[in-house]
């Protein structure tokens, strides 16, 4: 293990050390490439062990990134009264963080190197540690590429996917290459092969974290964001079927551990104590308060104290108690089930998975049926679903159940983005700033831009 750690350590140096430019220069310069299977798994042993001390930022996320993901979105408002200024303070709006992207836009390149160099470097095969490696590698490399298209690229658009733009795709070493973006469609399949392929390995190693269940719903989420509703369908259900909700005090116990991987969840930040991990944590809990719930997303707790989520999630002055998590959970799954089936005209099915979900949060809950859904909500912010038509009260519904589950979890901001990027505004140190539809999409860095000839802007950021 201290041979891991030592050439972990010596790798991750010299990421680092690498200009932002040269993200796409995947081969070491001066470097001697790693040989065996261990020491190819400690290049992917410092991407892991970030995740585990709750600071990574940008494979899985940590609890502070989470929360300022909320912060973009609808959940959450300024407070008049409260301000957090000098570093490390909240945004206020999407426009606070649009050039910081930059920095995602970049570690998950340094990642995809990472990945590259196990993947086509590594001679050893046939040994659980190399088929551990290949299969982590794959997973984290389709995982990097999800991550960036859902920050990166527009809204997925089934029908216009090859003409919408996607992103550099780097899968072999070349030091000279300087790739433009490929499509969206293009983009999307490299990542379902790569998950597809990790999959293969059907690796149950815990220790290397991206088991064959957690990246099957990664798959789910991938089919889920393209509209393939069919084939989000029987994964989202296999894991929902090994990983099967829990109600009441386990539910809650399971969100409010600190350390603990509990309950349904398949993967989660945050395993041990670091203290950068600790600062992000504590951070995240501090500046709750300095944010108030909005009283839109209140009022969606119909049932109020007979739904779990309400006394959990905030408190009676609308203050968040919920601290932020990065995680994936079955919860989920049953959510894209629900949704999946209602874009199928799949009704019982879709009513099924919805009842499900709120069977277990909500007591003495009155089953949805299709003379009892509630009515669309004309005034909400989102108008219009994920294949830009109107919502159906049965849609509404899932959507609504799907804000309150998935609250401090990172999850908003992607809906509102996957549900026509509504415009809206919002009071700022007195001045009303507004989050345009472009903003959904974060602007390529500009160096980028300027180091790849032919590179093109995301609409909006042009000069």
């Amino acid at each position: 293990m201290k041979k891991i750690k030592y050439i972990s350590l010596v790798m991750m140096v010299f990421f680092a050390c690498v200009s932002c430019k040269e993200y796409l220069d995947i081969k070491p310069k001066g470097e001697v490439i790693p040989k065996t299977a261990e020491e190819f798994a400690a290049l992917l042993n410092g991407h892991l062990e970030e995740i585990d001390n709750g600071y990574d930022e940008y494979i899985l996320g940590n609890a502070m990134e989470k929360y300022e993901f909320e912060c973009f979105g609808d959940n959450l408002e300024n407070s008049l009264t409260k301000n957090v200024t000098g570093m490390g303070a909240v945004p206020k709006y999407i426009g606070d963080r649009l050039n910081s992207f930059r920095t995602q836009y970049s570690k998950l390149y340094v990642l995809i190197r990472s990945c590259n160099l196990v993947i086509h470097e590594m001679k050893e095969d046939d040994t659980d540690m190399a088929n551990a490696c290949y299969a982590t590698a794959y997973a984290m490399r389709g995982i990097a590429y999800y991550n960036l298209m859902r920050l990166f690229c527009e809204p997925y658009n089934k029908e216009k996917a090859d003409d919408q733009l996607g992103l550099s795709i780097a899968t072999r070493f070349d030091m000279e290459a300087r790739p433009k973006r490929s499509s969206l469609r293009e983009v999307a399949s490299l990542i379902e092969e790569d998950l597809k392929k990790a999959i293969s390995y059907n690796s149950k190693s815990e220790i290397f974290r991206y088991t064959v269940d957690v990246v099957k719903a990664y798959l789910a989420r991938l089919y889920f964001w393209t509209q393939n509703w069919e084939q989000a369908i029987p994964i989202a259900k296999e894991i929902l079927d090994a990983y099967p909700l829990v109600e009441g005090t386990a539910y809650t116990d399971m969100l409010s551990a600190q350390h603990a991987q509990k309950g349904n969840i398949l993967l989660r930040a945050y395993l041990y104590s670091n203290s950068s991990g600790d600062q992000n944590y504590k951070s995240a809990q501090g500046y709750l308060t300095v944010k108030p719930i909005s009283k839109r997303f209140v009022d969606l707790f119909v049932e109020k104290d007979k739904d779990i989520r309400y006394a959990f999630s905030f408190d009676n002055k609308r203050v968040a108690t919920k601290v932020p998590m990065a995680c994936v959970r079955s919860a989920e799954m049953c959510l894209i089930l629900a949704e999946s089936h209602a874009y199928l005209n799949n009704t019982k099915e879709a009513l099924e998975y919805l009842n499900l979900l709120r069977s277990k949060r909500i007591s003495d809950y009155t089953p949805y049926t299709m003379g009892n859904l509630p009515a669309v909500d004309e005034k909400a912010l989102v108008r219009e679903n994920a294949e830009g038509k109107a919502f159906t009260p049965l849609l509404w519904a899932i959507h609504v159940e799907r804000q309150k589950e998935l609250f401090m979890e990172g999850d908003r901001w992607f809906e509102l983005k996957r549900n026509g990027c509504p415009e809206f505004w919002c009071a700022k140190d007195g001045f009303k700033y507004e989050t345009k539809q472009f903003m959904y999409t974060a602007p390529i860095p500009s160096q980028d831009i300027d180091l790849i000839p032919g590179m093109i802007q995301n609409e909006g950021y042009v000069k």
